[in-house]
């Protein structure tokens, strides 16, 4: 390392200048290094919400309270047996047989994922008290129970909106109630 200092005969200066310049030449820069080790785990997931149907209003396809999430309500009105009575028109309202009706609603399931390889995902539902006698609770033709959860779908897309159609189905001897229901949805990655 090479100091060169001009002061124009100043003496004390060009003194302290040159200790500034040994000082700077013997020092030596230090470092150090040190290592952070990181652990993570990412977790796959999956996400149900509901939807309304776009033919929402139409019969057969009741609005959704709450839609676009996994806790919705459903309304369909009030129905009784004779003359095809049914206060929501969005129902769809059919005499099975001479003794027994159904009022029906559809709805769309978006089940989606995220640093997941499964392909596909399987459906499954459950209501959580026992029906009235002569009152069923079915998905797409396939009756609901308490004692487990019913399989719906085996392999439906990630993404893609499956309709679900809400049945009760109701014999013409059923005493006037409120039938009130809460069904839990399971989706499970294939």
């Amino acid at each position: 390392m090479s100091c060169n200092f001009k002061f124009g005969g100043m003496k004390a200066l060009l003194a302290i200048g040159g200790l500034l310049c040994v000082l700077a030449s013997n020092a030596t820069a230090q470092s150090s290094s040190g290592q952070l080790t990181i652990t993570m785990n990412v977790q796959s997931s999956i996400t149900l919400v509901f939807q309304n149907n776009p033919s929402v209003g139409t019969p057969g396809f009741c609005p959704l309270t709450n839609g676009g999430t996994n806790n919705v309500g459903l309304d369909m009105g009030t129905a009784a047996f004779p003359g095809n009575f049914h206060t929501a028109t969005c129902v769809n309202y059919t005499h099975l047989t001479a003794a027994d009706y159904q009022v029906s609603s559809a709805f769309d399931v978006v089940v989606t994922k995220a640093n997941s390889s499964s392909p596909n995902y399987r459906l499954a539902a459950q209501i959580s008290t026992p029906p009235p006698a002569n009152v069923k609770w079915l998905l797409n033709n396939v009756t609901l129970t308490n004692t487990g959860f019913t399989a719906l779908d085996a392999a439906d897309a990630f993404g893609a909106r499956i309709t679900k159609t809400l049945q009760v189905q109701v014999k013409n001897t059923v005493a006037a109630q409120v039938l009130q229901e809460t069904i839990t949805f399971l989706a499970t990655a294939n």
